[in-house]
């Protein structure tokens, strides 16, 4: 139960310190300021009400004036980015009423030891440079104060010497440990963010790694399945593809038709105007392709000067007049290199049937076995399997 409570305080502490406009560092110091404040409120008002009741209206006055000031600290440092003038505020009061009590001693000197609470809370705050200057601040008060016998009129507490030895040992060995924890506290804290920067580099280091694998990933893949000189569909890839159509029309029972054409006389072409002429041309041949098909039929480049289609659900008559317009443009159309005009013409096989009747394969070779009897009779011109 203790525990829980706790946590629940501790996280709550965090939450109220993360949204100040401040750094890391800055946010762990607000949350020691809220913890003193959380502690130190109810013990100054319980503090300075047992003195006022027991006359020491002075107590009282700056018991309270210290918890409104932890308050209003509170609400500053909520809003301003450097609140360092807060915690200077609250300590030298804090210093003020400290000093007050060594002075009056109390009780058998009871008061002074309220001392030791400053290395803690000054080291925590200002860190360890700045906290031992304001514990120093109050080692000297103390020693000045037993040296004297009134201060501003008011009477010292008569301090026996031994009281006076044993308080100031105490006190330097509260100090430095104080310093040292506080020092541990930071030093750890700059390796905790130089790792946590280191990591965060590294997570996003990876991350462009990633994206940079990612990116070639899909290049790789679309390398693996684009024909790289007419952007088109390569062999693997056709088939690829036509096999998944071929197989879902083989459930539907749906007619598919496989179409492969062949540039006319292409060794020619390239004996006469060379490779690059040849790859001109099948540049132009894609791009009449693409102008004359249908946007969901699929086309590939198969071989050198060979490609291939492949029509899913479409009537042999919408099929012919698709090829016969596909034929006329690539007649109609010439490809200018090198101050030369290049015109061809390509030959059509045919073949349709409803899966699975027969393979992918086996349309594929009937197909071809049409562009063959295409060439031989004449070129130019589309012939369907029968």
């Amino acid at each position: 139960m203790v525990k829980e409570v706790f946590t629940w305080i501790n996280s709550k502490i965090k939450t109220f310190a993360a949204s100040a406009p401040v750094s890391l560092e800055e946010k762990i110091r607000l949350q020691h300021y809220i913890i003193f404040m959380i502690l130190g409120i109810p013990t100054m008002c319980i503090f300075g009400v047992s003195n006022l009741l027991k006359g020491n209206n002075l107590i009282f006055v700056f018991a309270i004036a210290s918890a409104f000031g932890l308050i209003a600290g509170l609400a500053l440092l909520r809003k301003i980015k450097k609140g360092y003038w807060v915690y200077r505020s609250n300590a030298l009061l804090f210093v003020c009423l400290i000093s007050y009590m060594i002075i009056i001693g109390g009780d058998d000197g009871s008061k002074a030891l309220w001392a030791y609470t400053i290395p803690l809370i000054c080291c925590f705050l200002f860190g360890t440079k700045e906290g031992g200057m304001w514990s120093s601040l109050v080692m000297v008060i103390a020693i000045f104060t037993f040296s004297q016998s009134t201060i501003f009129s008011i009477e010292v507490h008569n301090y026996p010497p031994s009281f006076q030895v044993r308080f100031i040992i105490t006190y330097v060995f509260c100090t430095i440990i104080s310093m040292w924890l506080e020092h541990s506290r930071n030093f750890f804290l700059k390796q905790s963010e130089a790792s946590g920067a280191d990591l965060i580099k590294k997570h996003t280091k990876l991350k462009e790694e990633i994206k940079y694998r990612k990116k070639l990933e899909k290049e790789l893949i679309t390398i693996a399945r684009i024909d790289k000189l007419t952007g088109i569909l390569n062999r693997g890839a056709f088939f690829s593809t036509a096999e998944k159509e071929w197989a879902k029309h083989a459930r539907n029972s749906k007619p598919l038709s496989f179409a492969v054409l062949d540039i006319d006389h292409f060794k020619t072409i390239n004996d006469q105007f060379g490779h690059p002429a040849g790859d001109d041309v099948l540049i132009n041949i894609t791009r009449c392709c693409i102008n004359s098909i249908r946007s969901f039929d699929m086309f590939g480049r198969i071989g050198g000067e060979e490609f291939a289609l492949l029509f899913a659900e479409t009537e042999l008559d919408v099929i012919k007049s698709v090829l016969e317009r596909l034929r006329l443009a690539v007649e109609s159309t010439s490809v200018e290199y090198e101050g030369k005009l290049i015109t061809c013409t390509i030959s059509i096989g045919l073949y349709t049937v409803i899966p699975p009747n027969e393979t992918l394969t086996e349309m594929y070779k009937k197909a071809d076995c049409a562009l063959y009897q295409a060439k031989n009779s004449g070129r130019n011109k589309t012939f369907i399997y029968r």
